[in-house]
């Protein structure tokens, strides 16, 4: 049925076949990793339909460029027949690995909260060798190297399914090194790997300053990005216009400091290959500057595994491969909110996933956070969390609806953020962008309380459930373009904007001090 795959250019494969008989719309080919995996039993890391190829109806040949990520195992392609609910396995190609297949890859930066270190997390594949990150001053030069120490996870780590079975895939080794000794806002280049395994390219990152009210920090924020397929490829979720908020994110990248995504990171939602695509999409970010995250439900939700809401949202992953792989300043694995001074901002990351009422060590977290921080070193606080505490929504069920979780956020947390000067206060969840005005109890001011920004547009689909009157206290609502945002902070100014990712600049905001 399938010939062979003719050649491989850098990442991208080229498919050709032919002889189908009675060709149908139904027929598609999937791509599998690692090769030996059973087809009827496994999810694909991606699939195409046939007739992608022009003509392949008329002709039952074609052929399909597919782009492969390095995810340290071999691939293998299938073809299918009678859709997707019932496939029948018709033929299938031969198997195609890349020339290192244990290269090191998927590199991310984020900071540890000592201006004098960056964290370097990175994947490797199963060839056991001692990983390093190695770095300098001056690029090419690299006067300092720090051991890695690497791990996995395993299948029985997780909570359910798809993620503990057709949608498990091991994820190689995973690997996480501290850079010390830095100076403040210097710039380093590095790379990372082994002289078995091979190393990276090299990036280039700037420390982190000291925090200090004179240093102004640039940053860009959203939430619920997801991924998509570089080769128009199919997955069980495809979050295309990620693919130009990424490029847009990476186009500003020599002028910004740090990325912040606000939950909802990859929508792998237990298909493990996605973590790795994800990974891929974001790494050209990432290995140029800090990128912190807080999770959202599509990582931590599963019944009974810890998660404040028991639903299925996260496809059984239940956290695991969210907290392996993105390595926040957090004091356990599973607490996952934590706080950061970078320049004149403090940022506060909470998770709306987990308990966060009064008496809760999220909340003691919270509290204490709150009531220490230092205004004449870092005059602007900024608090982060996935679902939002003010939404125009018409989601009003039971427990974990739009409103209800709205209202349950401002009856425990609204008087403590307001005591304390919170000043902005960045969500997700909800598939728009929203600003508020100065609100505090659902009442407009014109100054003294916080602005929150519902900043969920970055790659999945549109919510488009607002309310038909708009309330009182919404100030502006786009649910009609996918985008980011960016913020510029100094001692007395935070300027915020929000672009779309096509129409520019739409919306912006300027606090004083």
């Amino acid at each position: 049925m399938l010939n062979q795959i003719l050649w491989e250019i850098l990442d991208w494969v080229a498919l050709k076949w032919n002889g189908v008989s009675k060709p149908s719309s139904e027929d598609w080919i999937g791509v599998y990793s690692p090769s030996n995996v059973n087809f009827q039993e496994t999810s694909p890391v991606k699939f195409q339909y046939a007739n992608f190829s022009s003509n392949y109806i008329a002709t039952g040949s074609g052929s399909i460029q597919f782009r492969l990520v390095n995810m340290h195992a071999d691939y293998i392609f299938a073809f299918m027949r009678n859709g997707t609910s019932y496939p029948i396995l018709s033929g299938f190609s031969n198997v195609v690995t890349f020339q290192n297949v244990d290269q090191p890859n998927q590199g991310h930066l984020s900071l540890t909260g000592d201006p004098t270190e960056m964290r370097l997390s990175w994947a490797s594949g199963y060839q056991t060798s001692v990983q390093s990150v190695e770095w300098g001053t001056s690029s090419g030069v690299y006067t300092n190297s720090q051991v890695a120490s690497n791990w996995t996870y395993t299948s029985s780590e997780l909570c359910g399914n798809p993620a503990q079975s057709f949608g498990w895939r091991a994820p190689g080794f995973l690997n996480t090194a501290i850079m010390t000794g830095l100076v403040p806002g210097q710039q380093y280049y590095f790379s990372f790997g082994s002289d078995t395994t091979g190393w990276s390219l090299e990036s280039s990152f700037y420390s982190a300053p000291i925090p200090s009210q004179k240093v102004a920090v640039e940053f860009i924020a959203y939430g619920d990005m997801g991924k998509a397929e570089q080769d128009g490829s199919l997955e069980h979720w495809e979050e295309n216009p990620s693919l130009n908020t990424t490029r847009n994110v990476l186009a500003q990248i020599d002028e910004i400091d740090l990325v912040l995504h606000i939950g909802d990171i990859s929508y792998a939602v237990g298909y493990s290959a996605q973590w790795d695509e994800f990974m891929d999409q974001i790494q050209p970010v990432a290995t140029r500057v800090p990128y912190m995250t807080c999770d959202g439900n599509h990582e931590r939700d599963f019944p009974n595994s810890g998660s404040y809401y028991n639903g299925t949202d996260s496809g059984g992953e239940c956290g695991v491969p969210y907290r392996n792989r993105f390595l926040m300043p957090t004091s356990a694995p599973d607490n996952t909110w934590y706080s950061i001074d970078y320049g004149c901002v403090h940022f506060i990351f909470m998770s709306t996933e987990h308990y966060y009422h009064k008496g809760s060590p999220q909340y003691e977290f919270l509290e204490n956070d709150l009531a220490n921080v230092d205004r004449t070193v870092t005059p602007w606080v900024v608090l982060s969390g996935h679902r939002p505490m003010y939404i125009d929504s018409m989601n009003n069920s039971t427990f974990t609806g739009d409103l209800t979780v709205a209202r349950e956020l401002r009856q425990v947390l609204e008087d403590l953020m307001v005591q304390y000067g919170v000043d902005v206060a960045f969500w997700g969840h909800h598939h728009s962008y929203q600003r508020t005005c100065h609100v505090y109890r659902q009442q407009c001011y014109l100054s003294g309380f916080p602005v929150h920004l519902v900043i969920g547009m970055a790659g999945m689909s549109l919510s488009l459930n607002t309310a038909p009157t708009p309330p009182d206290w919404l100030m502006f609502l786009d649910v009609e373009e996918y985008g980011y945002s960016r913020v510029s902070a100094n001692a007395t100014h935070f300027h915020f904007k929000y672009f779309g990712n096509t129409s520019g600049l739409k919306d912006q905001l300027i606090l004083t001090k």
